[in-house]
């Protein structure tokens, strides 16, 4: 029986334990989005509460501890509820505006730190950064800038952090000096390579220009003219603040089971960094998300210049795996993943030129944010469930019942056979629907909860391996007349049959997006 997927950071399990009872609370009319009925904002009831449905299925299955989704359409929110639990040992439930830890999504606002800086005339995009930090001082990093450090093309590692503990170094200037002195592993700008370590760097650079600590600068241009107040830029006395223990607690997947990792109260974080260490709730990010749409604005106070805001949003590279060069898997079929400056972007278009249609980021324990400029949507997913990727399943749910963009994107004539939905039982878990469909020009699958695969083309046994690893793959036998009617999905030893429920032709298929 499948017990384990390992690629990579990730760690993704299927489990079929017994269920506890599941909790699904509404949330109280407090938000800075006036509830309204989705009918009156163009949503539809039923989209939402199949939505809903998944995120309970989810939880169900045990493939997270619980999670808060908030669906805002028009500056309305019209869907909110939270799942299962935020302790699940002290039988905590989880509640609406629970705080998160929500880890990645940090660097938006570490790199609007460094755009307010830009703003002012006290950071130039193209300054090379040991202007600023004298770790950077020396041949081997002398070239990095400002630019790359926000683009994430410094050739700076993933992380300093995963070999050598936060311990070894007083603060984030330390750190970033050390970053420094060791140097890239990459020509800077020869590629995009997804890096912590230059993210602490950007924040460093921060502190060093503005004159203040890194979570004084963000709560004071950003977290309170937002009115972000259930939200906390980590620092050393942090845990004495009275909305600590709002946070839900941290767990990890391991063989099979849910760990928990941490809790109010026990330590994490010893200083302030600039890739993560940032708590929010799923409301007060769509705050964040709001002031990105409209242009830097905030209730007639502007955060940004529209050109700092215009400069993060523009696709810069395409995004990879962590520590890959494979590209980074969403669940928004027919669309392009993309960086910016510190922003996680998505487009039809096959190159940088094209403009993002989808804008956000997600964060490492279990949290995503996206939005909808043209749409006016906002869609929050916060779990706190490390080692899981549901929320990329989810984008082609959201994709198919809040956008039905019926994007005319040519599919290419050899994918056309597969493309489909294909149902199926998945060792132990019954009546699993994989849908097939093209993202980031390449063929992929989704499976419910786990995450979006690319395959690479058929090898010589007719398997279609994913570019993630090649223990994972999958292949379309034809029935007598030639047409794909079943999907076999391996994962090393293992194997299960899907039969095709949806055979479409490339036409139709837009009108199931």
């Amino acid at each position: 029986m499948l017990k384990r997927f390992q690629f990579h950071n990730f760690s993704f399990a299927l489990l079929f334990a017994t269920v506890i009872w599941p909790v699904s609370l509404p949330a109280q009319d407090s938000s800075p989005f006036p509830y309204a009925s989705p009918e009156s904002q163009g949503i539809s009831s039923t989209a939402l509460d199949e939505l809903s449905n998944t995120i309970q299925w989810y939880y169900d299955n045990q493939m997270i501890v619980g999670a808060e989704f908030l669906v805002i359409k028009n500056r309305r929110t019209v869907f909110h509820e939270a799942y299962g639990w935020k302790d699940r040992e002290t039988q905590r439930r989880m509640e609406s505006n629970t705080i998160f830890n929500v880890r990645s999504m940090t660097k938006p606002f570490t790199g609007a730190a460094a755009q307010i800086l830009i703003d002012e005339g006290k950071l130039q995009l193209d300054d090379p950064v040991y202007l600023y930090l004298s770790g950077f001082d020396n041949d081997r990093s002398r070239e990095i800038t400002i630019r790359q450090l926000l683009t994430h093309r410094s050739g700076l590692p993933l992380s300093m952090l995963m070999n050598t503990p936060m311990s070894a170094f007083a603060n984030i200037i330390e750190l970033a000096n050390e970053t420094g002195r060791r140097g890239p592993e990459f020509i800077p700008d020869s590629k995009f390579w997804y890096s912590d370590a230059g993210s602490e760097v950007l924040g460093a650079v921060v502190e060093t220009v503005s004159g203040l600590p890194l979570h004084q600068f963000i709560t004071e241009r950003l977290l309170e003219p937002l009115g972000m107040a259930d939200s906390i830029s980590y620092h050393p006395h942090a845990e004495n603040d009275p909305r600590w223990n709002r946070i839900a607690s941290l767990y990890r997947r391991y063989v099979g089971n849910w760990t928990r990792l941490w809790r109010p109260g026990e330590p994490f974080y010893l200083y302030t960094l600039g890739s993560q260490s940032l708590y929010s709730t799923p409301m007060d990010y769509a705050r964040f998300l709001a002031m990105w749409m409209d242009s830097g604005i905030c209730n007639e106070t502007r955060i940004l210049t529209q050109e700092a805001v215009h400069r993060i949003l523009s696709p810069v590279s395409v995004m990879t795996n962590l520590g890959a060069d494979t590209r980074f898997s969403s669940g928004f079929p027919n669309m392009y993943t993309y960086y910016g400056q510190m922003s996680v972007l998505y487009s039809y278009s096959s190159d940088t030129s094209g403009k993002a249609v989808v804008v956000g980021h997600s964060g490492s324990d279990g949290t995503w944010a996206w939005a909808w400029p043209e749409q006016d949507l906002m869609v929050l997913y916060f779990t706190q469930s490390r080692g899981q990727a549901s929320g990329i399943t989810l984008e082609t749910l959201l994709d198919r019942l809040l956008i039905d963009s019926h994007q005319e994107v040519e599919i290419p004539e050899h994918y056309q056979p597969y493309i489909g939905t294909y149902t199926g039982n998945l060792f132990g878990l019954w009546n699993i629907e994989i849908p097939v469909f093209v993202q980031n020009g390449a063929l992929s699958f989704a499976l419910p909860g786990i995450t979006v695969f690319e395959v690479k083309e058929p090898d010589r046994t007719g398997k279609w391996r994913t570019t993630l690893t090649n223990d994972i793959a999958i292949s379309f036998p034809t029935n007598a007349a030639g047409e794909v009617d079943r999907l076999w999905y391996y994962e090393g030893s293992q194997q299960a049959v899907f039969r095709k429920e949806i055979s479409v032709s490339v036409d139709n298929w837009f009108l199931l997006q």
